[in-house]
């Protein structure tokens, strides 16, 4: 079991992570405006990523409260990057904002079940429709990030690359309303999909469904490959549901968030 998965299920996780220092502007002077501005995005961003990565592997846990001057300590950034990761994972889902402070956001299990029934109708409508009428090219995409699984990558690279194969149909289907609804939706679920990670034979067999879809697309099996796509999300629902409710170590770190 890869040991990311181990520290989700309670083993010590580190009191911060180590980050690299910014790098000091070229000849030692003091940074020019443009450069300044440039400095401060990079830290933005990397507050946004950092405190991202804590709250999705449960080392930040449901529930648990997010102080503007601790998030300073463990992102190692100041208060204004703090402040503005805070809001983009509101947006996200990830945080919850509580008055004038913010929580890491729980854990609800009926969003995520309402969540995928949602993905299932989209889903299915998205590869009916490219199986009818998609560009070689965008398939071939599709098929570029299966590739890249092949390489066994670390959990948040497969995550995305898992992203790219769902929302790949969504956008060769010819309807950016379907490929924007399920943009939206995969910050929602992302945390509950970190954890599917920790089962090789899962992201296996997940690999195994999503090769054989792209092939049904391909020979224009649209409804097919909609019923596959379909029995594809249900089951993967029912794993992460399954594995929220049942695991005991994780169920005893995430307490009453769990709901």
């Amino acid at each position: 079991m890869p040991l990311w998965y181990t520290n989700v299920l309670g083993c010590a996780m580190p009191d911060r992570p180590a980050f690299d220092r910014e790098p000091a502007p070229a000849g030692g002077g003091a940074p020019t405006r443009h450069g300044a501005d440039r400095s401060a995005s990079s830290r933005g961003e990397r507050a946004v990523s950092d405190l991202r990565r804590l709250i999705l592997s449960f080392a930040l846990r449901p529930g648990e409260s997010l102080s503007e001057r601790r998030l300073e300590k463990l992102l190692a950034v100041s208060r204004s990057p703090v402040r503005a990761a805070l809001a983009r994972l509101a947006a996200e889902g990830l945080v919850r904002r509580e008055g004038r402070s913010y929580r890491v956001a729980p854990v609800d299990l009926a969003e995520i079940e309402e969540l995928f029934a949602y993905r299932v109708l989209l889903e299915t409508a998205a590869v009916r429709w490219a199986a009818a009428s998609a560009p070689s090219s965008a398939l071939d995409a599709i098929a570029d990030a299966l590739r890249r699984v092949a390489d066994e990558p670390g959990p948040e690279e497969l995550l995305e690359l898992s992203a790219r194969f769902h929302l790949g149909f969504a956008r060769a289907c010819g309807n950016r309303f379907v490929a924007d609804a399920l943009a939206a939706l995969f910050p929602r679920i992302t945390r509950a999909r970190y954890l599917e990670l920790g089962s090789t034979d899962r992201v296996r067999q997940a690999d195994d469904e999503h090769r054989r879809i792209l092939q049904l697309v391909r020979e224009h099996r649209g409804d097919e490959a909609a019923g596959l796509m379909r029995d594809h999300l249900e089951r993967t629902c029912q794993n992460l549901v399954g594995s929220l409710e049942a695991h005991a170590g994780l169920r005893a770190m995430v307490g009453e968030a769990l709901t």
